[in-house]
């Protein structure tokens, strides 16, 4: 879309466009149009324009995340700080979420979920600045916003838009009688929601032919015909095979049933599970059990925002994520829970023991997570690799170590690799290297920050 967009200035896609596509593309009213939530091609549109300018348009598009990825990085310290956790705590923790977790590896991609979690997190950051009128315009804003970004969005920020209505209405016991009392000023806020509405139904409109069409609930593309070719088609048989035969439901894609199963794959499945991939948020949890104890404002906002995450991607139909590098539908749980690692480091911060288990969990996680990024993120799950290796005839790996292979194979997609340290390291030095100075740089600030709790130095 971000491509059909800049290019040819069109909401549909053309013949050659919509057969790169398939089947991520839908069909409707004969024309190949996007399946997915708009919001992040838009975004990505300046740096698509800005990355050609210079013959690398695709660099350039990517590089919009990692932007975002980097205001993340800013936004978990700035909240964990104002949450009480001591700032250099709050720089290794925020440091953490974007190395040690599968959000490295989402950070140099074009997926929408470092931008779900910025808007997340903003909202967050915009209730503890401040509870006045423009500060829940912010808020109201965003969680607005988030919608036409991924759809799912609208369940994570729920809880957000829930506790700034809070802010709007006050609900007062008198005498035996709730009395109800609204701010007029503040319930002006609410306006703001207007303008992300409008823009969704207007690319909805000139998608679809329908404003309130959601892209998701159209037919898939299971065909690389052109568009001419599946109008042609008199043969209803036939035209099922080539489009999704089951009429799509927007709450459909979540079912009740998943729940258990998804829970394991996210926690302790081999091929997306967090103790697998990034064992070190699960400190989170300890600081999210510390800061209930400790009454910690917003304690409670932060794990519905969690908990809402993890149960909704438990019931989703593919809670793999198609082929994926660990659970990236969790990102923005990754993020929340490494606020928690900075109130824990700053509550325990004098415990020697608690360094002694973190820091090799952080290592291990760093170098898994550096392995996704410079190689791929495209690691089929476990359940289809018994198909794959029928038809390749090889053994499929679908764990990290597919990634360990590309890597040893002499392949990386790092595109500071590839342009500057080519001729000189081989990916695996590069890889090496890479790990080492970013394990280096969380170690150091870690070790320093420890040592000098040992000195009475609190303000470090």
């Amino acid at each position: 879309l971000t491509y059909s967009l800049a290019e040819t200035k069109s909401f549909q896609f053309s013949d050659s466009i919509g057969k790169f596509a398939v089947p991520d593309v839908a069909i409707n009213d004969g024309r190949f149009v996007s399946l997915f939530a708009p919001l992040l091609s838009f975004i990505a549109i300046p740096g698509y324009i800005i990355g050609k300018l210079f013959g690398a348009s695709q660099v350039g598009t990517f590089a919009v995340v990692s932007i975002f990825a980097i205001f993340n990085i800013i936004l978990i310290r700035l909240i964990a700080i104002r949450l009480g956790a001591n700032p250099l705590a709050a720089t290794a923790a925020s440091l953490i979420f974007l190395f040690a977790t599968p959000a490295f590896a989402y950070a140099v991609n074009l997926y929408q979920h470092h931008i779900s979690t910025f808007l997340i997190l903003l909202s967050i950051y915009s209730l503890l600045k401040s509870d006045k009128p423009w500060s829940l315009a912010v808020v109201f804003f965003l969680c607005t916003l988030a919608i036409p970004l991924d759809y799912p969005n609208l369940f994570f920020m729920f809880p957000i838009g829930l506790f700034a209505l809070g802010r709007v209405i006050s609900v007062n016991k008198i005498k035996n009688k709730l009395s109800t009392k609204i701010n007029i000023r503040k319930a002006l806020a609410l306006l703001v929601m207007i303008i992300p509405i409008v823009f969704f139904m207007w690319f909805n409109i000139e998608s679809y032919g329908n404003p309130l069409q959601l892209s998701g609930t159209l037919p898939s593309a299971r065909t690389t015909a052109s568009v001419k070719d599946l109008a042609s088609v008199s043969n209803a048989k036939t035209l099922k095979n080539q489009t999704e035969s089951t009429k799509k439901s927007a709450l459909g894609f979540f079912q009740t049933r998943n729940i258990l199963y998804g829970f394991y794959i996210h926690f302790i499945s081999p091929d997306r599970g967090i103790v697998y991939y990034a064992p070190v948020v699960l400190f989170g949890v300890i600081g999210f059990t510390l800061a209930l104890k400790k009454k910690t404002k917003m304690t409670a906002l932060l794990i519905s925002i969690i908990g809402t995450n993890i149960l909704l991607y438990s019931m989703w139909g593919d809670p793999w994520g198609g082929w994926a590098f660990g659970s990236r539908y969790l990102i923005p749980s990754y993020a929340i829970l490494s606020i928690f690692i900075a109130l824990l480091l700053t509550y325990w911060g004098k415990k020697l023991i608690l360094l002694a288990i973190f820091l090799p969990v952080a290592i291990y996680s760093i170098a898994v997570n550096t392995l996704g990024a410079i190689t791929t993120s495209a690691i089929p799950p476990q359940v289809e690799v018994l198909n794959l290796e029928k038809i390749s005839g090889v053994i499929q790996r679908y764990t990290y170590q597919r990634n360990w292979e590309f890597l040893i194979s002499g392949q990386s997609k790092s595109f500071a690799y590839q342009t500057f340290l080519k001729n000189y390291l081989t990916p695996l030095q590069f890889y090496q290297l890479l790990t080492f100075s970013i394990c280096v740089l969380v170690s150091g600030i870690l070790l320093y920050y420890f040592l000098f709790l040992k000195k009475g130095e609190k303000n470090v």
